[in-house]
Formats: structure tokens, C-alpha cells, sequence
């Protein structure tokens, strides 16, 4: 991308790359008649973000909801407007942005683009896959690349699972549910993408087990299932995010550093006797 490039010019080789400067900073020198003249924290009624053209300014405003104990989502939502305004700005004045637009099976097209501008601008391909190289991947991990981008820790993991060559799932869930999923490519050879939205998630995943001493670390590093919790014939190694303030679980499954018992996995009934896979 030749936003990276730009900033990498300027900064070098310097994380987090800060969104709202560089869009400040760029749109003025390739629209100085339509810039972005500011970008604004405040408390937004129903939406995380917003790109808005001001007629009196002759100027766009970006705005972002207040994330003082998560910074990282701040930047992501900023990097997001500034895909709609690099790939969008002449198709409407006004973008309200909200997390249930632009995650899950049913999200925008818009919403998809913006989202991926963000995480291609904030996240490089080839420095993320530096960061992770050779590693025993855990949340921690994840954690400390998502610090480094200063972006959230879902948005780090949806990065790596779009470029990763090993076989791994996330899972969002809200009140133990299935909502939405990714599949990395590796995991969609062999058969682990047919998740259906709304199956129950199964009763010994760590995402619904009750919260105990051991279950921060367990969390973190995964716990091992064996064939039958997951996928009849596939173990998983499972890592779960819990979001209080979105009431959301996020289980990321590996399925390629734990023993596969067949070449294709064959599904777990989930729901009351209705198949979890086509």
C-alpha cells in the first residue's frame, strides 16, 4: 500500500502508524479543496465512527467514539473512516459506522472495504508476519502485535487469520450463540468453514465453561480439546476473549498444531441433533 510506503518515508519503520495524521496529512496534498480538516473524539449516539462532509468548511471531519481504556480501537475506527474517504468520499456526504455494520456475515460491502483499507494500512503483511514468525501462537502474542499497531486485539486476530497459513478459526459468539466466524485458508480446505450462525456453542468449549482460577491462563494460552468438543474427528486448541462491554465472546481455534484424526474433520451436532456443517 502506498500509504505504508509514505508513512514508512517519513517515520521508518516506527509503530503504531497514527491514522488520523496520515489522513490529515495526505488527503490535503491529493484533495486540498475536500480535505479531512480534523479528526474528532466524542460520545456518538448508536455508532463507533463517522466520516462527515462539512458544506460551511468545504472540509471532511472524521469522528470516533471515546475508547480511553482501549486506545487501539480508536485508531482502527480512524483508519476505517479514512478507507471510506480514500475509496468512498463520491459515493455519499455521510458514513455512521457502528460495530454490528462492519463485522459478521451480513456486513456492507462498503463496510468490508473500509475495514480491510484500515487493516492493510495499520497492520503491514510483511511486518505482522515477522512479528509472529516461528512462534506458538497464543493471545498473548496476538496481544503484543495488536500493541504494536495500535489497534484492538480482534482486529490483530482478523489480520493474521486473513494471511496465516495455518489452520485456524475465530469464532464470535454473544450469549453463547454463534454470530459470526473467519476461517484462515488452510482451515476452508479442510471442510471447517460451514459453521452456521446461530448453532449453540458446544457445552465444553472453553467460551461458555464457568470462570475459574485457572481460567485467565487457560484463556490466554488455550486449552486442548479432544475430538468430539469441537469437531468429531479434529482436536482444537481454543483461546476465548471475553467482551463484557459488547457482551461477545471471541474463541480462537487452532486446529493445525493438535492432532487431526482424520484428512477431513466431520462435523459435531451442535443443535439438538441438526448437523454444524453442511
Amino acid at each position: 500500500m502506498k500509504l505504508v510506503q509514505l508513512w514508512r518515508h517519513i517515520h521508518g519503520s516506527t509503530y503504531p502508524i497514527r491514522a488520523g495524521d496520515l489522513a490529515v496529512e495526505w488527503s490535503r496534498q491529493v484533495s486540498p479543496d475536500r480535505p479531512i480538516g480534523e479528526v474528532l473524539a466524542q460520545d456518538l449516539p448508536g455508532f463507533e465512527g463517522g466520516l462527515f462532509w462539512l458544506p460551511t468548511k468545504k472540509e471532511w471531519v472524521i469522528l470516533h467514539a471515546v475508547h480511553e481504556d482501549a486506545p487501539g480501537r480508536a485508531n482502527f475506527t480512524i483508519g476505517h473512516e479514512f478507507g471510506h474517504y480514500v475509496l468512498h468520499r463520491s459515493l455519499e456526504d455521510a458514513f455512521r459506522c457502528s460495530q454490528s455494520a462492519t463485522l459478521g456475515l451480513e456486513a456492507k460491502k462498503i463496510e468490508r472495504e473500509a475495514d480491510l483499507f484500515a487493516s492493510y494500512l495499520l497492520m503491514p503483511n510483511d511486518d505482522f508476519r515477522e512479528q509472529v514468525k516461528d512462534k506458538h501462537i497464543t493471545l498473548d502474542v496476538l496481544a503484543h502485535c495488536a500493541s504494536r499497531y495500535g489497534v484492538s486485539l480482534t482486529a490483530a486476530i482478523l489480520k493474521w487469520i486473513d494471511f496465516t497459513e495455518r489452520s485456524a478459526i475465530v469464532v464470535f459468539a454473544r450469549e453463547g450463540i454463534l454470530h459470526w466466524w473467519r476461517a484462515s485458508s488452510s482451515a476452508k480446505r479442510y471442510g471447517f468453514d460451514q459453521l452456521r450462525e446461530g448453532m449453540e456453542l458446544p457445552a465444553r468449549s472453553l467460551a461458555v465453561q464457568p470462570r475459574t482460577s485457572s481460567y485467565h491462563s487457560d484463556s490466554r494460552d488455550g486449552t486442548e480439546h479432544p475430538a468430539g468438543v469441537w469437531f468429531r474427528d479434529a482436536h482444537a486448541r481454543e483461546m476465548v476473549i471475553i467482551s463484557d462491554r459488547y457482551d461477545m465472546s471471541i474463541s480462537l481455534l487452532m486446529i493445525d498444531d493438535v492432532v487431526r484424526e482424520s484428512e477431513v474433520a466431520a462435523p459435531l451436532d451442535l443443535l439438538n441433533g441438526l448437523p454444524a456443517f453442511k
